[in-house]
């Protein structure tokens, strides 16, 4: 009994059972449209509905927060309530006025907000660091926050606007592309794309890929004047930088979506190549990163 007396009591003997788990509910499933495989037991098995790819949206530019007011504009108004000291008198007279003005007039807060003779105004008029892409690797592609580069717009025409290469796209990016371009060019019996020029094209928002990055080079003088000023790519020779995640949260992972077409010969082939340069089939990179797109 004495054993008893000083061993602790269990929680169950206290609280009872515990009270039973609800089970958690099975997640809804969407299937796609189509009549299905008949199986046994009057099953029908169909494809399950995969969710569908939706291009990144920009999220729009929140006005800067009002700096907080000071502290120190109480001050004039706790000397007005005062009424009969000294303070009052000496505002009535203007003796601290003038050395508000004395102070500011000859001081160095007046140069510094550009009242000084145009000494102070350098300091204020800081080089603006434009925002960089979380999207694109600035270690491929310079581009701002908007994913357009720094540079001004070359060419314009109703499908995208023109930018050159240089200051934008590494040299050593850009040869890359440009061989794998015309290796391809090889396989296809078609004529090489030339080194220069070199362009970056952003696409309009009226096109199929709004806002998408291209690197487009030409055959000749004719087809670049054609593309450019016209819209009219009869030899296509251009890639499209395809990143695995549109959002920019996680890895900036660029694949490179290369089409090369011929009106003479009526050729047209996509080829799909990985960040680190392996060929991933003869189709668009969209496709060849999601193989289930035709059940989307």
């Amino acid at each position: 009994m004495a054993c008893l007396q000083g061993s602790p009591a269990f929680a169950n003997e206290e609280h009872g059972a515990p009270p039973a788990k609800e089970e958690p509910k099975a997640p809804k499933v969407e299937y796609i449209k189509e009549d299905g495989i008949p199986g046994r037991g009057g099953y029908v098995y169909k494809h399950v509905a995969k969710p569908k790819f939706e291009e990144p949206k920009v999220a729009p530019k929140l006005p800067p927060k009002e700096p907080p007011k000071p502290a120190e504009k109480e001050d004039p108004h706790a000397k007005k309530e005062e009424g009969h000291g000294e303070a009052k008198s000496e505002e009535a007279h203007g003796e601290p006025k003038k050395e508000e003005k004395k102070e500011e007039g000859h001081g160095e807060a007046k140069k510094e907000e550009g009242h000084g003779g145009g000494h102070g105004g350098h300091e204020e008029k800081k080089p603006v660091v434009a925002a960089v892409s979380a999207v694109y690797d600035p270690a491929v592609i310079k581009l701002d926050g908007n994913n357009r580069p720094h540079t001004p717009v070359l060419f314009s025409n109703t499908y995208a606007d023109y930018f050159v290469c240089h200051k934008t796209i590494k040299d050593k990016y850009r040869e890359t592309v440009l061989a794998e371009m015309n290796t391809f060019a090889d396989r296809m019996g078609l004529p090489r794309a030339q080194d220069m020029p070199c362009m970056i094209k952003i696409a309009k928002p009226n096109t199929k890929f709004p806002g998408a990055v291209y690197i487009e080079f030409y055959v000749d003088e004719k087809s670049e004047k054609e593309c450019i000023k016209r819209g009219e790519c009869g030899s296509t020779r251009v890639v499209m930088l395809f990143p695995k995640d549109k959002t920019g949260k996680k890895s900036k992972e660029i694949y490179r979506s290369y089409v090369l077409t011929d009106e003479k010969k009526f050729r047209r082939s996509n080829f799909c190549v990985s960040p680190e340069g392996q060929l991933l089939g003869e189709k668009n990179c969209y496709v060849a990163l999601n193989p289930d797109w035709l059940f989307n």
